[in-house]
């Protein structure tokens, strides 16, 4: 963060109060095992929804830290955590945002574990260990990691409490609302107001699992099938998976392949912007 703002010009305490943007509005994970994917390889996705006056601020960042993996991911400008990225040895994840009761003791941004993990991590299951243990006390979440094993977990978090969850299926479908009865107790009710993120949660999982529902194998099609979807009607709001209008709507969209250790990406809405870029590791 103190590199972040000498780079930008201001003091460190403006870095740190806008490490509350790391709230993520909306955003929609999909992720398919190997035995559920036509190449037999395991793949995540998501849209990334938020404010919308801020899409200009999101960049790809490569990081190679001097004792750590390298990885490649998402930002945004100002913070320096890791919200959805993969590292050099396949391991990838991405952050939905959630909403517990739970009242934090410490205040670590959620995305600095999350860069940290994938630095130090090459299994799921070691990931999940960390998020398990560290002392975390950013914004709630579902956290989704995969790797080349064919291993997916979703981690159901809060700053005092975590569940992890399996596949069902061989198919994950995470939004913004927790699954497990356990988590479901801890959470603010889905229909209690706030952002329209929230409110179409359950809707948006919903809508991915009937899309999905007829295909025993999945292919980049049925993919970019569920990352341009706006509903049954067809209509884009605030309230598809593929979001648009006032006060959020999809900044970016990805696809993870953690056995090839390659990302395909686009920002803006998948609806609009075409064929999708590739980066990998050299």
């Amino acid at each position: 963060m103190q590199g972040i703002a000498d780079g930008a010009g201001v003091d460190l305490p403006s870095i740190l109060f806008t490490q509350m943007l790391e709230m993520l509005i909306g955003c929609t994970t999909v992720a398919f095992s190997q035995d559920r994917t036509y190449t037999s390889e395991t793949i995540m996705a998501k849209n990334f929804d938020y404010v919308s006056f801020l899409a200009p601020y999101n960049f790809a960042c490569e990081t190679k830290p001097t004792d750590g993996y390298r990885t490649l991911g998402f930002k945004m400008a100002s913070l320096p955590g890791m919200y959805d990225g993969m590292n050099e040895r396949g391991l990838a994840i991405t952050y939905n945002l959630a909403r517990s009761t739970d009242k934090p003791e410490f205040f670590v941004p959620t995305g600095i574990m999350l860069q940290e993990m994938l630095e130090t991590c090459v299994t799921v299951d070691k990931g999940v260990k960390m998020i398990e243990q560290s002392r975390r006390g950013g914004h709630d979440g579902l956290i989704t990691l995969a790797d080349p094993s064919g291993d997916i977990k979703t981690v159901e978090l809060s700053s005092h409490h975590a569940t992890v969850r399996e596949t069902t299926d061989g198919q994950v479908i995470n939004t913004n609302n927790y699954q497990t009865a356990e988590m479901q107790g801890h959470e603010v009710p889905l229909d209690s107001g706030g952002l329209p993120g929230f409110r179409s949660s359950s809707g948006r999982v919903d809508r991915a699992t009937e899309i999905l529902k007829d295909k025993p194998l999945v292919d980049e099609g049925a993919i970019y099938s569920v990352l341009r979807d706006h509903g049954r009607e067809g209509v884009p709001s605030v309230y598809t998976i593929c979001k648009h209008g006032e006060p959020a709507c999809t900044h970016r969209s990805m696809i993870f392949y953690p056995d090839r250790k390659t990302i395909k990406f686009l920002f803006g809405n998948p609806c609009r912007q075409g064929k999708h870029q590739e980066i990998g590791f050299i």
